[in-house]
């Protein structure tokens, strides 16, 4: 229900600011301003995305866990589409989004909040480095 809502109040508050601030500004300037942001969410998707591949690529190749590249990088896909959305409160979203600081935190709680896993173990080694890992095999009882 709350989804609902949402979906049914965001459309509305959008047009609400962009009469707003059609109103301030001039129609003309408002709308060529979200062209211009949606301009912008395209260069940024397209040029970020590249950018976050390499670094991900280099991470892997050290033997790092991208985690955190890799989640700055869907931030920066996110804030990018939500520049290609006509409005004014999805673009001050995603440009709030798009500030290396704050999205460098976002992604830092994210992790640290357990929703991504991070600091997997890889290419038979445990967390530590040591390379003690346990291996054996199971079944289940229940089939």
């Amino acid at each position: 229900m709350r989804f609902l809502a949402v979906l049914v109040l965001f459309p509305l508050i959008e047009v609400a600011v962009f009469a707003q601030v059609g109103g301030k500004i001039g129609a003309m300037w408002a709308v060529f301003l979200t062209l211009c942001t949606a301009f912008l969410g395209m260069f940024l998707i397209k040029t970020q995305g590249f950018r976050i591949i390499t670094q991900v690529r280099e991470q892997v190749a050290q033997g790092q866990m991208p985690a955190q590249t890799v989640l700055s990088g869907v931030m920066v896909f996110i804030c990018g589409a939500l520049l290609l959305i006509p409005g004014f409160v999805t673009d001050t979203l995603a440009l709030i989004g798009l500030i290396p600081a704050v999205r460098q935190s976002m992604a830092a709680a994210i992790l640290s909040k357990g929703l991504i896993i991070r600091n997997a173990p890889t290419s038979g080694r445990d967390q530590q480095g040591t390379g003690n890992v346990i291996e054996g095999q199971y079944r289940r009882e229940d089939e």
